[in-house]
């Protein structure tokens, strides 16, 4: 990091985890109270990925994930985070992953912290990081994305989906609303279903994880819950 003239960056490893803490002046923008990414993200950006997948492709150090949090001296409190799994990078760094496909199993999060001081990375990162909780928040993030089609054609409004496991069961609430007065018809519900399914099954299918019992769909506005066993998920891969 300080070949890349990084100096503000802290770094700390955790089993399996390397975590970084990248402060990077104009990275971040604040606007009437709306976290953007600033000039300056991208440039920071490049050189923190660089030095990190220089360093983790060529070792053989067991590190499974690394999580980018990057902050702006000028708006404390306000942070993006980036988590990936290591072995996506390898296998995109072998041409075996599109671009559009590993930036989707990227996991972004922009979001600003109550706490007055600024964190440390080990209060931001304090454990290792499984691979079931990486593809419950990397599949609720995909989940949202292709539920976004039924915004486009003004059947749906789509709001933040979330994913958590625990147990053996991945659990999605899928924040789905009605466009209309009369509430979600049943046709739309079956359709959000559907593509939250196919979404789950495809992503669980690349990544080879069979270590779940089952998969656990709710949508909050009409109180309806799917269960699928992963046997019974095997037939939408």
């Amino acid at each position: 990091m300080k070949e890349e003239g990084l100096d503000n960056a802290t770094i700390r490893v955790m089993d399996h985890t390397v975590a970084v803490l990248l402060v990077y002046p104009d990275a971040l923008v604040s606007n009437s109270g709306e976290l953007t990414l600033g000039p300056k993200f991208e440039e920071g950006l490049y050189k923190a990925l660089g030095a990190l997948h220089r360093v983790l492709l060529s070792s053989d150090a067991d590190i499974r994930f690394y999580v980018l949090v990057v902050s702006d001296p000028k708006i404390p409190g306000a942070y993006l985070t980036l988590v990936r799994y290591v072995d996506d990078i390898r296998r995109a760094s072998a041409n075996m992953l599109s671009t559009p496909e590993i930036f989707a199993r990227t996991v972004f999060e922009l979001n600003v912290s109550p706490a007055t001081e600024t964190l440390t990375i080990d209060q931001y990162v304090p454990r290792d990081i499984q691979l079931e909780e990486f593809l419950s928040w990397q599949l609720a993030r995909r989940i949202q994305s292709g539920l976004d089609a039924l915004q486009t054609k003004g059947l749906a409004q789509i709001g933040r989906c979330t994913g958590s496991f625990q147990d053996g069961e991945f659990v999605f609430t899928l924040d789905v609303a009605s466009s209309k007065a009369e509430g979600i018809n049943e046709e739309t519900l079956r359709e959000v279903f559907r593509i939250s399914t196919d979404v789950i099954a495809g992503v669980l299918a690349s990544y080879h994880f069979e270590s779940y019992q089952q998969i656990r769909l709710i949508h909050p506005p009409t109180g309806r819950t799917l269960i699928f066993p992963k046997a019974r998920l095997a037939i939408f891969q």
